[in-house]
């Protein structure tokens, strides 16, 4: 495995905004993954965890230590049945792709999120009602020492938007799913569904981090923005979504803290006009030490 220097952020994340990491890696494997985790020790040296950085915000001066990217490299595949035991690494469209050919469904919902399976239940993503936590079984971790366990569905503390792995300082390498038997041609129409409301919702032309903050319970969020006045707001060149309010574009040149005050600003206007406090889904690159 190659350890890479000054990697450009902007490159890794969807909203296009972050400057460089010191160091930068692709696992392709545990064995690599331990390894990096060891290289960010002997360097005495912080490290992050990234999947496809589609809802991630890096920082403008970018990240001094070890990023660790899993997207692209930990991405093996075993199907039995209808239990299929990928990597955390493994894009959520092959993901679909895989699961169609096999006529496994259930996951169509996930059609149009461009992350990975890891990610995927890190945030336990959901959309149209479902969740991907209805369908894991048990998942493989490192913690930072590189000692593996495996975590039943149970101890995985799911919830909207959330579950252990937020704050358990563990990175995930294998996701086993049990998904159930559907025809593959209500399977590739479900999906097309869900990829043309999207289409139609979204601004998926212009780069973003998805949905910015997590809906009240009862509630959207994109819709507390609108009434609020805020749909369309703009600091610099981060933009509240004239398509969908709960969606913050990057029109050319944003900075990290254009996007900080933007969504500052917005829970202030919503907080004075419907007394509810916006809670961010959109992570911010964090730091984490051996």
């Amino acid at each position: 495995m190659k350890i890479l220097r000054n990697v450009i952020l902007k490159n890794c994340t969807s909203i296009k905004i972050g400057g460089a990491a010191a160091y930068f890696c692709i696992p392709k494997d545990t064995a690599d993954l331990k390894s990096a985790l060891e290289f960010a020790r002997e360097k005495k040296i912080p490290f992050t965890i990234i999947g496809m950085g589609t809802n991630l915000l890096a920082f403008d001066r970018g990240f001094n230590g070890l990023v660790i990217k899993v997207a692209g490299g930990m991405s093996q595949i075993k199907i039995e049945r209808n239990r299929i035991t990928v990597g955390a690494g493994l894009y959520l469209p092959k993901l679909l792709n895989l699961v169609m050919r096999k006529s496994l469904g259930g996951l169509e919902f996930l059609a149009g999120i461009p992350g990975t399976v890891g990610g995927a239940v890190v945030m336990n993503a959901g959309a149209w009602g479902s969740e991907i936590a209805k369908y894991v079984i048990r998942v493989r971790a490192m913690d930072y020492a590189g000692k593996e366990k495996i975590i039943n569905h149970k101890k995985m503390g799911f919830g909207y938007r959330k579950s252990i792995f937020q704050n358990a300082n563990l990175i995930l390498s294998e996701v086993e799913l049990k998904l159930g038997k559907r025809r593959k041609k209500e399977i590739k129409q479900l999906i097309a569904s869900y990829l043309e409301k999207r289409k139609s919702s979204q601004p998926l032309g212009i780069p973003n981090a998805g949905s910015v903050f997590k809906n009240p319970k009862g509630k959207y969020a994109g819709q507390l923005i609108e009434a609020a006045g805020a749909k369309g707001m703009r600091i610099g060149d981060a933009q509240v979504s004239t398509k969908h309010a709960n969606f913050i574009v990057n029109l050319g040149e944003a900075s990290a803290r254009d996007v900080i005050k933007l969504m500052t600003r917005v829970q202030k206007v919503v907080k004075e006009k419907h007394k509810i406090q916006l809670e961010p889904e959109l992570k911010v690159m964090v730091k984490f030490q051996r």
